[in-house]
């Protein structure tokens, strides 16, 4: 039994190289502009491409992703993609203080975007996060997070639509495509896949390379395009889930006012998105199509 665990450690310490080798796509130096046009040029060819027949309309902001269609092909399958959430989400809380203020509220408004989003039968599980920050953020696997700071200043539409737009980023499979792109990808998934539990020296070593990426924010980065792709499919998500899109306006329009007042009251994720008067116009657009239809 001694060797045999001795021959398991190296594997497992592999397995934590492997896991941040592979995240380190999320470190700030990638966050160039030519980076994310490279990044945004990969993710074309992964899990979402339009059909050939496609034709690009120029005057519409959201044409790349109109006919997109989902799933998780080529990348990490469900049953590895929500093992891996589960195990992400252990660190987050071992970082961040959750807790059960608004939750109901979050969680009421969440399940409704997500049964009525592109990817309704997953499991989705909403957390809160006790922070002066104005900030929201999900995972592979369906878990989304939003802070207090917040939901202290969001409407019930206007949290609708932060929470359909996270709910898109797990629609599409954004984390998972950053991680396809790790030359140790068949690696990592082929470990994961051997993953059983959250005890072992396996678990133990994946949840310290995991927990040292949740502790320097690298989660949450996405390039601008999956950004866009996510207010798509967020804003088209709110009507079928009884709310009013123009939340996501004026969701905008807050997030704009404050920062502008104090830049440190909202998080990297909204600061890290494209310009919100282009954001505001991409949705004024998709509004009006939606009632042309």
């Amino acid at each position: 039994m001694k060797q045999a665990r001795s021959r398991q450690k190296p594997r497992s310490l592999l397995l934590a190289c492997l896991i941040l080798a592979a995240l380190a796509v999320f470190l700030p130096g990638f966050h160039s502009k030519a980076a994310r046009a490279d990044h945004a040029r990969q993710n074309a060819s992964l899990g979402s491409q339009p059909p050939a027949a496609a034709v690009a309309q120029f005057d519409d902001p959201y044409s790349d992703f109109r006919n997109a269609r989902y799933s998780n092909s080529g990348l990490l399958n469900e049953r590895d993609e929500i093992k891996l959430g589960m195990q992400l989400h252990r660190e987050v809380t071992k970082k961040f203080s959750l807790t059960d203020t608004g939750l109901d509220r979050v969680e009421r408004i969440g399940q409704r975007c997500a049964k009525a989003s592109l990817r309704p039968s997953l499991l989705y599980k909403f957390h809160v996060i006790q922070s002066r920050e104005i900030n929201g953020f999900s995972l592979p696997g369906g878990h989304v997070y939003v802070t207090t700071a917040l939901l202290k200043m969001a409407n019930e539409n206007e949290l609708a639509s932060v929470l359909a737009h996270e709910v898109g980023h797990v629609v599409a499979r954004h984390s998972l495509k950053t991680l396809k792109q790790s030359q140790e990808y068949d690696e990592i998934a082929k470990q994961l896949g051997e993953l059983t539990g959250v005890a072992g020296d396996m678990a133990r070593d994946l949840g310290v390379a995991l927990g040292q990426i949740v502790g320097a924010g690298f989660l949450t980065v996405h390039s601008r395009d999956e950004e866009r792709e996510a207010d798509f499919l967020g804003v088209r998500t709110m009507p079928r889930a009884g709310f009013d899109p123009q939340g996501m306006i004026t969701m905008f329009q807050k997030l704009q006012r404050i920062e502008e007042q104090d830049s440190s009251l909202v998080g990297t994720l909204f600061s890290d998105h494209p310009d919100a008067e282009e954001r505001i116009g991409n949705t004024r657009y998709e509004i009006a199509r939606m009632k042309r239809r």
